[in-house]
């Protein structure tokens, strides 16, 4: 099936949502490049975040279904961008989306080697003990930072 085609399947909510998420991935990759990263971490997190997710669902089934659709906004708008979005603008853009949902997660900053030895880096983002994006490669690096 070719883009449009996926595209006009999906409902509007859905189509902004992806919509949001890529714009929230071309400002964090922009700010990745400038910005130290102490200083994004303390602006995402700073503050209260939106309200509580709720509903009729109980607290853990309401934040599952906003994860999963999270990550599929990300996902998609990351595979179908033309710029290339690694792990950490993904990682913050999906930790930004969740906290005005009110959804709390976590951003993971872990580090590994490579068969050669060369030191790695990757990030990803859990909702409780799940991971919701970067979850492919999060068991080949050890978590050295995380933030909430």
């Amino acid at each position: 099936m070719t883009l449009l085609g996926k595209i006009v399947r999906r409902k509007p909510a859905e189509l902004l949502m992806a919509a949001e998420a890529l714009v929230l991935l071309g400002i964090f990759r922009v700010c990745l490049a400038v910005v130290p990263v102490r200083r994004i971490i303390g602006a995402i997190t700073r503050g209260k975040a939106g309200p509580e997710a709720g509903g009729d669902l109980n607290a853990a089934e309401s934040a599952a279904v906003v994860a999963r659709r999270v990550r599929w906004a990300v996902s998609a708008a990351a595979r179908h961008s033309v710029v290339e979005f690694v792990c950490f603008p993904q990682a913050l853009a999906g930790y930004t989306m969740l906290r005005w949902r009110g959804t709390p997660s976590t951003v993971v900053y872990g580090v590994g080697r490579s068969p050669e030895g060369e030191l790695r880096a990757h990030t990803w983002l859990t909702v409780g003990d799940r991971i919701v994006l970067g979850g492919e490669a999060a068991s080949e690096f050890t978590a050295v930072e995380r933030w909430s």
